[in-house]
């Protein structure tokens, strides 16, 4: 293989190029063997590589973009700073400020009943001690009693019935009001416990109420959840919708900033439907910026959507299947919303021959091709194959090297207006000559 190539440029149109060979357009002097003599333009046909493309205009985005939104504060809010528009950021830096003078004021407060329960909580503390020392005491009192009433009991085996019966009275007396000192001193111990429960309770809840205060602030100062650029979104305000800015006052969780991550970018496209069978997920794309056209890059065919949508950019009915292709390079110049051109390559078939689609012509039920010879031209059947807008592939019919018409022999030449017409589209690649006349040539592979 001799390494020339068919190359599709960014119109859409062919150019001829390879190692050390560019295709000639070729305005060639022929005596037609076919009508009257007279000058006709021609190709030659060449070997090397076609290349067959889909070459679509298209949008860069960046694949991974983070959403960031107002906190969820129980507080109003207020920007008071905002990261500068188009800012690229590394995650962890501040996006935005608001306002936390409401806050600052709700600490404050959270603090103050913080001390206060914790104040009520050691009183409670005291006042049960001291209650539960005093029923202690009591306890034991009526414990004492109850063991000098035992004792005298046991001490009057001799005396009479009567006296006997008054003591056992008493002694029972002295063992109720013992039990009464438990039973109290356990029916304080639950009542106490319990009001400690609730002291407590009271406590964590003016703890829990302070740190959620002091979180709510930390919320107020907004970082950047991962690397990427700043990209104001637009919010309702005043009756429209504009970009946010400093001083607004968002509700809690409304989109405020986008931020793509430009290390990892991709383009959208469409592609018609007439098309879309062609281009499949994995196919090699070319990506040149409109800004920059002299900057190329590579990339994949990430996604062919399954489903038709009617174009936006049509008044018809016409429609589109969307594609996205995944940029393999990271380059700073490289912005979200950026136009480009993409080039995807349906084909490329390895040292065949092709000719300009201008040199096809029907006859009857057949294509043929006029091959210069013998002083004229004559018609030969040929078998095409694959082609893209200005070329096709010759698999039977003509050899390398033979020269072909550009135009029906058979009919009236006007070389004049060829000249002027289709003459200058071959010479730019369009569509009409179909040919490069710019000799230039490639020495890469």
């Amino acid at each position: 293989m001799n390494g020339k190539r068919w190359l599709t440029n960014r119109g859409g149109r062919v150019a001829f190029a390879g190692a050390g060979i560019a295709l000639l357009a070729l305005l060639t002097l022929f005596v037609s063997g076919i009508g009257t003599s007279r000058d006709l333009p021609t190709a030659e046909v060449r070997r090397g590589d076609f290349l067959v493309s889909l070459t679509e205009t298209g949008e860069l985005r960046a694949s991974r973009s983070r959403v960031v939104t107002a906190p969820p504060v129980r507080t109003s809010l207020q920007i008071i700073y905002l990261a500068p528009k188009g800012e690229v950021v590394e995650k962890g830096d501040t996006l935005i400020i608001f306002d936390g003078t409401d806050l600052r004021k709700n600490i404050d407060e959270a603090q103050s009943e913080l001390e206060i329960a914790q104040a009520n909580l050691e009183k409670s503390r005291s006042s049960i001690a001291s209650n539960l020392a005093q029923l202690q005491a009591s306890l034991e009192s009526a414990q004492a009693s109850y063991r000098i009433a035992e004792l005298r009991l046991q001490q009057m085996q001799f005396e009479a019935d009567v006296v006997k019966e008054e003591q056992q009275l008493a002694l029972r007396q002295s063992e109720i009001q013992l039990t009464q000192a438990r039973e109290r001193i356990e029916q304080q111990k639950i009542i106490d416990e319990a009001d400690l429960r609730t002291m407590n309770l009271r406590v964590e809840q003016a703890r829990a109420n302070l740190l959620k205060a002091k979180r709510d602030l930390a919320k107020l100062t907004v970082v950047a959840p991962q690397p990427g650029m700043v990209v104001y979104k637009k919010i309702w305000k005043g009756g429209d919708y504009s970009e946010v800015k400093i001083g607004d006052q968002p509700w809690r969780g409304q989109a405020l900033i986008e931020l793509p991550d430009l290390s990892d970018m991709e383009v959208e496209t469409t592609i018609g439907e007439v098309d879309v069978s062609k281009v499949r997920a994995g196919q090699v794309a070319k990506i040149v910026l409109d800004a920059f056209p002299d900057r190329e890059f590579s990339g994949t065919v990430k996604e062919v959507s399954t489903l038709a949508r009617e174009d936006d950019n049509s008044s018809g009915e016409a429609k589109v299947f969307d594609v996205i292709i995944t940029v393999h390079e990271s380059d700073p110049i490289l912005k979200p919303g950026m136009t480009v051109s993409t080039t995807i390559i349906i084909e490329e078939i390895a040292d065949t021959l092709s000719i300009p689609l201008d040199a096809v012509f029907p006859l009857g039920d057949r294509q043929v091709v006029y091959r210069a010879g013998g002083g004229g031209f004559r018609p030969v059947d040929v078998l095409l194959g694959s082609r893209n807008d200005n070329f096709v592939v010759v698999r039977e019919g003509l050899a390398e090297g033979d020269r072909v018409s550009l135009v029906d022999p058979t009919k009236p030449f006007d070389a004049a207006a060829w000249a002027g017409g289709e003459a200058a589209g071959a010479m730019k690649g369009g569509a009409t000559g179909g040919v490069s006349t710019n000799g230039s040539e490639n020495t890469g592979s």
